[in-house]
């Protein structure tokens, strides 16, 4: 990894860490910069603007925890394991599962901000119908089955912050898994 990749990485990461800590309104570049250990000119050097930041975060999180989950030669259900368990491991992380919601919740109130998510959920979305539509059966649709996967993901997510209960969310996603798997089976691919 070259020092510029290093630096840039040091950045992503440690706006997740200062977004998840100290939430939206504490995030600036000054105390951005702090938390990395550069000046703010190193910070703009890397990202045009602050918002950029976030964002990019997000986006390698996301596209890190999809990359994590693509196995060759594995079936429906051990992809949605897959997704299951690098959620797990994310929601784990009260600072990145704080962060994320904060990133959702600026979006509903900052349009350039919500235009610059929509993307990037549109990048993350392509990458799950490319992660799901290997292992789906004929007659199943990538586009809807990615979109319920997202949701479900999604939904889990805020629960465990509000209500912490891992054990009620395991077994929610399970009973998704199983009525996807039964669904997708049932299905009559003419």
């Amino acid at each position: 990894m070259s020092t510029d990749e290093s630096t840039r990485t040091r950045i992503v990461h440690a706006a997740i860490e200062l977004m998840g800590r100290e939430g939206p309104d504490r995030f600036t570049a000054s105390a951005l910069a702090r938390e990395v250990g550069v000046s703010k000119a190193t910070l703009f050097h890397y990202f045009d603007t602050l918002d950029e930041i976030p964002l990019a975060a997000l986006e390698e999180v996301f596209f890190e925890f999809i990359g994590k989950v693509e196995e060759n030669n594995v079936s429906l259900a051990d992809r949605l394991d897959g997704f299951a368990r690098e959620m797990r491991a994310l929601v784990d992380n009260e600072r990145f599962l704080h962060a994320y919601f904060v990133f959702f919740i600026k979006g509903m109130f900052d349009t350039r901000f919500r235009e610059r998510l929509a993307r990037g959920a549109f990048k993350l979305h392509e990458r799950t119908i490319e992660s799901l539509a290997p292992v789906l059966g004929p007659g199943e649709d990538p586009e809807v089955t990615s979109r319920m996967v997202e949701v479900m993901l999604d939904g889990l997510a805020l629960h465990h912050l509000i209500m912490g209960d891992h054990e009620v969310l395991d077994r929610a996603w399970d009973r998704f898994n199983e009525l996807l798997l039964t669904t997708g089976q049932s299905e009559d691919p003419s």
